[in-house]
């Protein structure tokens, strides 16, 4: 179990090099009703902060997106911004705003489900934020079991009856370079092993033009096995009584080539 904190612009300028702790999440922002998102005043000072006092940090995105369409948006947005950093920490969705406790589970759940995915294409180790009674009453958690979780709950343990990652226990904490109160949290998982062994957040590839192309093969590969049962039973082109479905399927087919990988 590691300790660590949460923060925002809201803790105003802090002491680094004052700190202890095992982790950090900062805030990189919030997003926009319709998709995009605010860049944290102090994101980039933190982040320095954070990377210059050697505390391993994450980051979260508060949430205000209201469809799906629009998560997506602010995830891309989330993932330009963190793509000029490694986190050893995960990238987390903060769900709790009030406006959702009167949208639905579904659609909830929906927004939720289009954020973390398109957000852990771009390469991330991604995890949902949310409270206890907002998990049990305003998402459809098993629709979101294969992401990571993120509680707060501040009744001194976790009611919360599925697995957790992240346990932010309490919102009245204090820490050394910090004035006024600050989140604080519990790590129950190695994530900085976990996220370098997987290449995630920075300290691998990125997905990116090769990883499209490779897709689009996979597909292609997939194409190419209906063409080839479409020429057994329609005729492969050449012969004479073969169907002018045979020879459309053979057309198509020599265009589905796609050029060679980049070296």
């Amino acid at each position: 179990m590691k300790a660590g904190f949460d923060l925002s612009s809201h803790q105003g300028t802090v002491n680094w090099r004052k700190i202890e702790s095992g982790f950090a999440m900062i805030r990189a922002g919030w997003s926009w009703y319709l998709g995009g998102m605010n860049i944290d005043q102090r994101f980039v000072e933190n982040a320095a902060g954070a990377q210059a006092a050697g505390i391993p940090w994450g980051s979260y995105l508060y949430a205000y997106d209201q469809t799906p369409e629009a998560a997506v948006i602010s995830a891309g947005r989330l993932a330009d911004l963190l793509d000029n950093y490694r986190l050893p920490y995960p990238v987390a969705y903060d769900f709790e705003d009030g406006q959702y406790l009167t949208m639905g589970r579904e659609r909830n759940t929906a927004i939720c489900r289009a954020f973390l995915s398109t957000l852990q294409k771009r390469g991330y180790y991604v995890m949902l934020y949310t409270y206890t009674n907002f998990a049990k009453g305003y998402l459809q958690m098993e629709e979101l079991a294969e992401y990571d979780l993120w509680v707060a709950d501040y009744t001194g343990k976790v009611g919360w009856p599925g697995e957790y990652g992240i346990w932010q226990y309490t919102a009245a904490g204090s820490l050394a370079g910090i004035t006024g109160p600050v989140d604080l949290d519990r790590a129950y998982k190695d994530y900085p092993s976990i996220i370098q062994r997987a290449g995630l957040n920075g300290y691998g590839k990125r997905p990116g033009p090769e990883e499209e192309l490779l897709a689009l093969r996979a597909e292609n590969a997939v194409l190419r096995g209906k063409l080839e049962a479409v020429r057994e039973i329609v005729g492969d082109g050449t012969g004479a009584g073969a169907s002018a479905a045979g020879k459309e399927a053979d057309n198509v087919s020599r265009n589905l080539d796609f050029p060679p990988l980049s070296k």
